[in-house]
């Protein structure tokens, strides 16, 4: 059955990359019959992509090239991985190996300010508090629903009863104390840093610059559902990235998306630690 699921993500990867390949091709190749230059996202929210170009998209190609290795290595795996300390320094390297790559192209390649193209100053502590803890409100009882309506309406059906989540069998039966702490940092801290950057900060903003809002929202969305390798959770978290996407445009800041990841991952590492099922 592992093998089963694992091939339905692999193909919803397929599609997922060959949907984000026509629509770049077709949004480019109107914009080159038409001549604009204007920016494509004018009149929807407050992120304004105008200085990605073609040295991004080389960039989100290697990004999503590695993702692409990351979901086939994991489907040709065919016993499950075991989280130990050597795994988890491994998980924190290839992060930062992966922020490097969005940092360097963004200001060194680029010469964009960082700060200023992400919105990192945009909010202030008392309004990104707020958002939130408003999103999180919002995220996690529509997660809950459509983990159990994704499981019980399709999945089951299809590939009977479903097993515990590796990530939530290694959290809670993770030995030591050093080995739980770096798979809390990695999942509260580290993990929503990074995927808010490369996801919201970097390939929703070169899709949407390059195509519309509209089609980079639920492109964006469905590559960062199905890289986390659980179809499970990927119907969840596809719409959790829908609404990261959307507190990211409305608030014209990153730190907010981070802070929902972050404090929805920590609510959910808090629910296994207590025995229960996370949200996704």
């Amino acid at each position: 059955m592992e093998k089963a699921l694992h091939s339905v993500l692999l193909e919803f990867e397929h599609l997922a990359l060959l949907t984000v390949l026509v629509g770049l091709l077709i949004s480019v190749s109107i914009r080159a019959v038409r001549r604009q230059t204007q920016e494509v996202n004018n009149g929807f929210g407050k992120i304004r992509c105008s200085s990605f170009g073609g040295v991004d998209l080389v960039a989100i190609s290697l990004l999503l090239g590695f993702y692409y290795n990351v979901i086939l290595f994991a489907s040709q795996e065919k016993e499950a991985v075991q989280m130990s300390p050597e795994l988890i320094v491994g998980g924190l390297v290839l992060s930062l190996f992966l922020a490097t790559i969005v940092l360097v192209t963004v200001q060194w390649v680029g010469g964009r300010n960082p700060v200023e193209l992400f919105g990192l100053d945009q909010v202030s502590f008392f309004k990104w508090l707020l958002w939130v803890v408003v999103g999180i409100l919002l995220a996690t009882p529509l997660i809950l629903y459509l983990s159990e309506w994704a499981r019980a309406e399709w999945l089951e059906p299809i590939f009977g009863e479903m097993k515990e989540q590796e990530t939530v069998d290694s959290l809670k039966n993770a030995s030591g104390i050093g080995l739980k702490t770096g798979m809390i940092v990695s999942a509260c801290i580290v993990a929503p840093l990074v995927e808010e950057l490369v996801f919201r900060g970097y390939i929703y903003g070169v899709l949407k610059h390059f195509t519309n809002p509209f089609f980079a929202i639920i492109s964006a969305g469905a590559l960062f559902a199905v890289v986390h390798v659980n179809l499970p959770a990927l119907l969840p978290l596809w719409a959790f990235a829908i609404i990261l996407t959307l507190a990211y445009e409305w608030s014209g800041s990153l730190w907010v998306p981070i802070g929902i990841h972050a404090g929805f991952n920590t609510v959910s590492v808090v629910v296994m630690l207590s025995g229960g099922e996370p949200p996704q």
